[in-house]
Parts: structure tokens; sequence; C-alpha cells
């Protein structure tokens, strides 16, 4: 469907006492896979993925081992679930490391993304990207310099560099999604220049077309709004982590990670690095459009609702589907960022011991039902016009919307006869996909002019996206 982002073109008008706003998640009270194997005894981080793919849910993700000394590590875990919520923890044998049996697969990279490519080869089919360099836990011997790196696999478990030399010159976050709608792959890269007199984590993109990988481009950097925010919560200035990313229709949601940062800021050019992460959305209307945040920029999810997650979150590089609802598995840290660091960025060897010996970090789960980030709400009355596009044959509109008790939703097609508001046939109740329909049916017909003006009159009720979709034949035989 899609995502009624408030800067859409196809919304023609606003009327009444229409309001824009941004919907929240549930967050499953309790992790869902934890650190409880030698491999990942220190942490388990969605540094990583969870695809639906052969019947059943995978993820991979980045596995934090109990020898772990301080700096990042390449390891990727990988577990299977029936049902999202309960995850195994298979027994590859691809990877020895230590002297237990192990789920660690031969991706080795930090931060590690995997999606399906439906134009690759098979060998091809699991595409990933993901940081490594020499000399790193789970890196492999052959990496000669650190950076960005891409790998294909058959099977989502051996895999393949995809050269030996990075294909893009930074490092630490990086995510990549599918986007079926626009017919690429999408990467979120992590770059740092100068923003405002100090060093700061900046998101920068890329895409993969035709298995080729493009050049980055600079995408989202922070800027003074985002220390207001991070001020307003107590904390000095604020940057970018990292950045999920869910195609939506045309468009694309981002699940931003809102870095804030404790002072003292360290290293030559003042990098944060002591703070908190939460989530924010920002929204791609369209491909190559401008990122643009929510007005005021509210958390979508914040450290603070639950204990498992106090110090910081993390996501996926994706949401999935999940019955009728978009889960985004998120890690969860007790301690805040780089809480075993000293102010000179040394380590604190204590509190490491002590990090290793919780597992500081686990994965667990925000849920919301599916294609409801955003919503028009009228309180109690308004009207949005959508002008939707030409269309050849006869098509339908599909809704997804909530009213509330005695409210509803009528839509008129202004022109167009026997599509008036009287002839609507009231919307009630929650439906993700429901079809707007009138006395005559639910067939709309093709317009001379191309566009059809269709009005949502809104009677305390949210609507939350749209589809368009053709008019079967019967559906049409009543015009």
């Amino acid at each position: 469907m899609e995502l009624l982002f408030e800067t859409r073109l196809d919304i023609a008008s606003v009327e009444g006492k229409l309001y824009f706003r941004q919907i929240k998640p549930e967050i499953h009270p309790e992790p869902v896979l934890q650190p409880d194997r030698f491999a990942d005894g220190a942490g388990a981080s969605i540094y990583g993925t969870v695809l639906y793919d052969g019947g059943r849910y995978r993820m991979w993700y980045q596995a934090w081992p109990k020898d772990w000394d301080g700096r990042d590590v390449d390891l990727v875990g990988y577990a299977e679930s029936d049902n999202g919520l309960d995850w195994h923890k298979p027994e590859l044998g691809i990877v020895a490391y230590g002297d237990q049996p192990n789920n660690l697969c031969n991706l080795g990279f930090h931060s590690p993304s995997v999606f399906i490519d439906p134009h690759a080869p098979a060998s091809h089919r699991y595409r990933a990207t993901g940081y490594t360099g020499p000399g790193r836990k789970g890196a492999r011997q052959q990496i000669e310099r650190p950076g960005y790196y891409t790998a294909h696999s058959a099977d989502g478990l051996h895999w393949e560099l995809d050269q030996l030399a990075p294909r893009w010159a930074s490092g630490d976050v990086i995510t990549s999604v599918y986007h079926p709608t626009q017919d690429r792959a999408i990467v979120a890269l992590k770059f740092s220049p100068r923003v405002n007199g100090f060093q700061r984590r900046s998101i920068w993109n890329a895409e993969l077309v035709d298995g080729e990988w493009s050049d980055a481009h600079a995408a989202l950097l922070p800027d003074e709004f985002d220390d207001i925010c991070a001020v307003a919560r107590g904390y000095a200035s604020g940057d970018y982590y990292g950045m999920g990313m869910l195609p939506a229709g045309r468009g694309t949601v981002g699940l931003l990670w809102q870095f804030r940062h404790d002072l003292p800021r360290t290293g030559g050019a003042g990098v944060g690095v002591f703070g908190s992460v939460d989530v924010s959305l920002v929204y791609q209307a369209g491909r190559g459009d401008r990122w643009l945040h929510r007005p005021g920029r509210e958390d979508f999810i914040s450290h603070v609702q639950t204990p498992w997650m106090a110090g910081g979150i993390y996501t996926a590089s994706c949401p999935v589907e999940v019955g009728d609802e978009q889960w985004l598995y998120i890690t969860g840290t007790v301690h805040s960022h780089a809480w075993y660091l000293n102010e000179h960025w040394q380590l604190i060897e204590p509190r490491q011991r002590e990090m290793i010996e919780s597992g500081f970090s686990r994965i667990g789960v925000a849920r919301w039902p599916k294609d409801r980030l955003f919503g028009f709400r009228a309180d109690p009355e308004g009207v949005l016009e959508l002008a939707l596009r030409a269309q050849d044959n006869p098509f339908e509109l599909k809704l997804n919307y909530r009213t509330d008790p005695g409210g509803s939703i009528r839509v008129e097609l202004p022109g167009i006869a026997g599509y008036e508001l009287d002839n609507a046939v009231p919307l009630t109740g929650d439906s993700l996909s429901n079809t707007v329909a009138w006395a005559t049916g639910t067939a709309i017909p093709p317009q001379p002019a191309g566009v059809v003006r269709a009005r949502l009159h809104l009677d305390c009720a949210e609507v939350y996206a749209y589809e368009t979709s053709p008019a079967t034949a019967a559906e049409y035989s009543g015009r």
C-alpha cells in the first residue's frame, strides 16, 4: 500500500480538523533471542536481518563471543523460527569458534544485512553488505583493507565475497534492503563528515541495480534541530548511528537510529561516543526523493520504554511481515553506548568483564498493524482529497483505516455520476484493506482527463494508507 506521507503530491487538499500523526508500535515485553552460547555469550545484536523465506523466519545477527576483547567483531549468528517469537539456533558446523558447536555462518561481517535478489542467478540469490577488515574476530584472512564489503550466497549460510577490496571506503554500520516496487536494493551507509563544528555520523545511500552496486551519495545529515531534540532529552548533541529501511509502496520509510551524546566528546574531531540511541522515522516519498523527518521528530521507539533496552536501541535492516502485522527486530542494551570506555576512549576492563558476564545485548521485537506508521486523523471531521493516478481500465480503491465508535469514512468522486457522497457506503470499524464502495458497486471507471479525485470524508476516523487495483469484469458489469 501507499503510506500517507504528509508531503505526497497526490494529496490534493486537506480540509477541516484533520491532523497528520505518527503511530506508536507495541514493544514485546521480553527479548526473543538471548546470548546463551560461547559464540554469542557476550551479546546477541540484530545488527542484521530477519526474512521470511522458505516457509520460516530466518535471522542473521551479530554474535559477540564470550572471549570478546572490547573491539568490534565480525561473527554472524544464524537462527530460525516458525512464528517469529520462538527462535532456534541450529548447529551449522560451518565456522569453528571455541570448543563448542555453534550457529555461525561464514559471512564474516560487522553489521551484516541480508536480502534476496529476485533477478540474480541461483548462486547469488542471497546478497549481503557489511563492514570488515584484517585481524578482526570472524573476518576472512584474505581481507587486506578495512571497509564496506558485499557478498553473495546460494543458501544464505555459505558466503563468498564479491571482491577482495572494499566496495565503499568507510566503516561500521551499514544496512541494505530490497525494494520490490522500485526494483532495486537500497543501501544505507555511515560516513562521518564535520557538521556544525565537529564530526558527526551521517547516512549515505547506494543501490544495487542489475547486479551492479553504485557509488554512495550523501542522503541524511544531522542538523541543528537534532541537537535541540537531544538537549530536550538531557543530552548535549546528536547524530545518526545507522538506519533500517521499509519499502512502502512507491516510497521508503527510514528507521533512523538517533544517537544522543553525553559529554565528553573524544578524539581530535570531537566525536560523540557516550550516550544512548533511540529510533525516529523518516521517509522518502519516491525513488531519489529527499529524506524527510516527521514534524517534531518524535521518537518512534525510546530506550526508556523497557528495562532490557535502557541503554539504547539498534534495529534490524528492515521489518518483516508476520500475519497482519509488521515486526521490527531490535537490539536492546542495558548499558549506554561505550559504557566500558573511559573519557580517553580506553578500555575499562572490570566494566567490560561485567558486560560479558551479563550479556550486554539481546534481541526483541517492536510490532504494529501492517502499513500503519503515519496517518491522518479527523477530530472530529475533515476531508482528505487524493489525486489518484490515471487508469486505462476500471479499478478499485482500497483503504487502510480505523474509525471510532459511531465514526465513519465516506468517499466521493467529484464529477463522476453515481459516485456522489450520498451514494457512498460508509466504512466503519478497523480494516487493513477494505474496498471503497458506492450504491452502484466498487468499480471506478477510467476518466478522459486521466486523474480521478477521491474526497475522503472522515468523521472521528483515521486513514493510514491506500492502494488501487484493477476491477474484475464482474465488479464492473453493474455499471
